[in-house]
């Protein structure tokens, strides 16, 4: 009875470990995947993002609610800006301002709500005449379902210890009885 106790306590943990190591590549492979599908041109890279035919963003940086543009204009003209990005089921208020940009590049601030996935849409009279404008975006940011447990590792390694701790435990109550389970 001990040893196919044993026998099977020790099956059972090889088991559990495969299945660890197994999701572990599986997700290692899901974010190898995300990796290169993600886009090539982030902030402070050289890109020009056109508002209309005269006017484009040719640089942005966002840090704590607050985003830099860098906005070329070929003639002077007047921007809004608005608050864009994800937002809460129900009713909230949203950042809106309107800017007047000189001829050549100017550098605009724009305050928003700081939480994921922020971005300001930027239009002009023209952009809007023709139905279009330009969206800046920090994207979304993904959080680890796994955070409050360490992560993968720390889930993983807490489930393995559980099992093994069962295991031990289960295999000292065995061995501690003379002859197997005594009935209650």
């Amino acid at each position: 009875m001990k040893r196919i106790f044993l026998f099977v306590t020790v099956v059972a943990v090889s088991l559990t470990m495969g299945m660890g190591m197994g999701m572990g590549a599986v997700l290692a492979d899901d974010t190898a995947n995300e990796t290169a599908t993600e886009p090539e041109l982030e902030a402070g890279e050289d890109w020009s993002q056109p508002i209309d035919s005269d006017t484009r963003i040719t640089d942005w940086s966002y840090s704590s609610g607050r985003f830099v543009l860098t906005i070329e204009a070929d003639e002077e003209t007047r921007v809004s800006l608005t608050e864009a990005g994800s937002f809460e089921e129900g009713t909230t208020s949203f950042n809106y301002d309107e800017v007047r940009l000189q001829e050549g590049t100017n550098t605009v601030t724009f305050a928003v709500a700081d939480r994921d996935g922020a971005a300001v849409a930027v239009a002009t009279r023209q952009s809007l005449a023709q139905g279009t404008g330009a969206i800046v975006s920090t994207g979304m940011v993904e959080q680890n379902p796994f955070r409050h447990f360490g992560g993968e590792t720390g889930l993983f390694s807490g489930v393995l210890m559980t099992v093994g701790l069962a295991g031990l435990g289960s295999w000292y109550v065995v061995r501690s009885e003379d002859s197997g389970v005594i009935k209650a």
